[in-house]
C-alpha cells in the first residue's frame, strides 16, 4: 500500500509520489478527511490517472477491507490531501495492512501543519500545541481550544487552529465563524485570552495560487473572505522582532483581495 501526500494543493505532489501512484494498480483518493483548492479533475491531470476512485468516509473507515481485497490483486496507492498520517484514519489503514501481511510506504508531501505557521512568517521554535475549533454540538461548545490557547500563551507559543470540516455534508467552518466562536469562548471563560485587538493570522487556500495570508487584529477578520479551507494563528504574546517584521512583509504579498 502506498499512501501518498497530494501536498496542499494537487500540483505540489513529489516525483517520487507521482512515481508511486501512476505505477498503482488500483488508486483511490480521499475526499474525507480533508480538502483542497482545486478539482478531482485536476488530480487526474496532474497524476496521469483518469481512473480514480473516491474513497469516501465508509470506504476508509467503515467498509476498508474493500481497500484490503485491493491490495491482494496487487499495489494500491491512496492518495491524501496534505501531508500523510496527520489523520488517524490512515495510521488505521496501515496498521491494518500490515496485520493481513502486506507492506507500505509512506511518500509525503506539503500540509497545513508546519506550513501555515512557516508561511506566515513565524517561527517554527515557537510552534505550540495545535487544536481544532469544533461547531457546537446540541448548543454546547467545547472548551478544549481555549485551555489549550491558554496554556500556549503562558508558554509564549503560537497557536495554529484547525476548523472543523465535514467533507460529506459539505461543512467548512471559515475564518468570520471561528472568530465569533473564540469571542463566544470569551464570554464564556473571561479570563482574558481572547479579545479583539489579540494578533492572528487568517490563512486561506494555502499553497494553490489563490492563497491568501493575513495578519490582522481578530476583529478586523470579522468579514474575512477566501477560498478555502481555512486556517486561523493566534501569534505568541510576545513575537520576536523577525516576526513582527515578517509579519509586515507577508501582509504587503499574500493579504490582496479574493
Amino acid at each position: 500500500m502506498y499512501l501518498i501526500g497530494l501536498g496542499l494543493s494537487p500540483d505540489l505532489i513529489t516525483l517520487r509520489g507521482l512515481e508511486k501512484v501512476r505505477k498503482a494498480r488500483k488508486v483511490y483518493l480521499d475526499v474525507y478527511t480533508s480538502s483542497f483548492p482545486g478539482s478531482v479533475d485536476e488530480v487526474k491531470r496532474i497524476v496521469g490517472r483518469d481512473d480514480i476512485v473516491l474513497a469516501t468516509r465508509s470506504m476508509l473507515e467503515e467498509r476498508s477491507s474493500e481497500v484490503m481485497e485491493e491490495l491482494e490483486h496487487g499495489d494500491v496507492a491512496l492518495l491524501v490531501i496534505g501531508n500523510p498520517l496527520l489523520a488517524t484514519t490512515h495510521v488505521s489503514l496501515l496498521i491494518e495492512a500490515k496485520s493481513r501481511g502486506h507492506s507500505f510506504e509512506v511518500v509525503p508531501a506539503p500540509g497545513i501543519i508546519p506550513n501555515a505557521l512557516l508561511l506566515a512568517g513565524l517561527m517554527i521554535y515557537k510552534m505550540g500545541k495545535p487544536v481544532t475549533l469544533t461547531y457546537p454540538r446540541e448548543g454546547i461548545i467545547s472548551e478544549y481550544p481555549y485551555d489549550v490557547i491558554k496554556d500556549n500563551d503562558s508558554r509564549n507559543l503560537h497557536t495554529i487552529l484547525l476548523l472543523e470540516m465535514d467533507m460529506e455534508k459539505n461543512v467548512m467552518m471559515t475564518i468570520p465563524e471561528a472568530v465569533k466562536l473564540l469571542f463566544k469562548l470569551e464570554s464564556m471563560r473571561k479570563e482574558g485570552v481572547i479579545s479583539g485587538d489579540r494578533k492572528a493570522v487568517a490563512v486561506s487556500a494555502l499553497g494553490s495560487r489563490k492563497q491568501r495570508i493575513c495578519p490582522y487584529k481578530l476583529k478586523e477578520l470579522l468579514n474575512y473572505e477566501g477560498e478555502g479551507p481555512h486556517t486561523l494563528i493566534l501569534v505568541s504574546p510576545k513575537l520576536h522582532f523577525m516576526e513582527e517584521e515578517a509579519l509586515t512583509v507577508i501582509r504587503d504579498e499574500f493579504c490582496r483581495e479574493p
